[in-house]
């Protein structure tokens, strides 16, 4: 059965493997020229703190942070109405329209049970609804979009007044996302509202092996399921946005300055994934060696 709820949670971590080494943060270079390229997850709670110190010890090294968009623009009152905006009816419909009866009634179930405000929800469609419910059980478990390694470190480098970059533009995230809006509805919430109940396994699994390294488990038990189940969705938002970053990425590599660029990890992964074009490309691909000094 197609594991709807798994992908949107998937959509929130951004989590993924490489078959490259133990870590996910790597040194790419060409010659003299090279960069830092980090896999991360989003969302992340106070206890998950201290990072792996290859992450501090490369942003100490970079001259300039590079991440997927810039948070400012993204957590934006402006962008945030843009985006419910995009996922609201438009033709008369609601959600309560669009699944079954008895669907419906396990919706409100679980909205009373956790106060989900639902009747607000109703105008929005399956994907929204979904995404809201996953963000707010994480929540609750501690877990905030804030939190996350990529929110930290531009947080740092905004203290530090360090340059920060970004790979898309806020206009392209909303353009991706609007790619879910097409699923049904009725696999979209029936997912959701059962892989809540094994959330705390999914992310402390997730975590266990995103902080040990041991992110070839992860990209099998969780990218391997949308590249076969939904190859559209891996399409448009995994290998369509590698595609758009990688000529990006390559340019970076090629200034004096060194970078720190900090992508979901499922960006790195697969044959689709960076790591694996980078290579194909004659770049050298090495682990971030933690042990080595930042230089001041």
């Amino acid at each position: 059965m197609l594991r709807i709820g798994n992908l949107l949670l998937i959509s929130v971590l951004l989590l993924a493997s490489s078959a490259f080494a133990d870590t996910s943060l790597y040194e790419i270079s060409k010659g003299e020229h090279k960069i830092y390229l980090g896999g991360t997850i989003h969302v992340l709670r106070n206890s998950d703190y201290p990072l792996p110190d290859e992450f501090e010890q490369a942003y100490e090294k970079a001259q300039i942070l590079v991440l997927e968009t810039d948070p400012k623009k993204s957590n934006s009152p402006e962008f945030g109405q843009r985006f419910a905006q995009a996922f609201m009816y438009s033709d008369g419909k609601n959600l309560a329209q669009e699944l079954q009866p008895k669907l419906w009634q396990e919706l409100q179930s679980y909205a009373d049970k956790n106060q989900f405000p639902l009747g607000q929800m109703n105008m929005f469609k399956a994907v929204f609804v979904s995404l809201s419910i996953s963000i707010a059980e994480m929540q609750k478990r501690g877990y905030g979009l804030g939190q996350g390694v990529d929110m930290y470190f531009f947080q740092k480098a905004d203290l530090a007044q360090k340059p920060v970059q970004e790979l898309e533009s806020s206009d392209d995230i909303l353009q991706h996302m609007k790619a879910l809006t097409d699923l049904d509805a009725n696999q979209v919430i029936s997912s959701t509202l059962r892989d809540v109940k094994k959330m705390d396994k999914s992310l402390g699994v997730a975590l266990k092996y995103w902080r040990a390294g041991e992110l070839q488990k992860l990209d099998k038990e969780l990218a391997a399921d949308m590249r076969k189940e939904t190859p559209e969705v891996y399409q448009r938002l995994l290998v369509d946005r590698n595609n758009a970053w990688l000529p990006k990425i390559e340019k970076l590599i090629t200034t004096e300055e060194t970078e720190l660029i900090l992508v979901g990890a499922l960006h790195l992964s697969g044959k689709e994934g960076l790591l694996t074009q980078l290579k194909a490309r004659g770049y050298d691909i090495k682990p971030f060696n933690a042990g080595q000094r930042a230089t001041q």
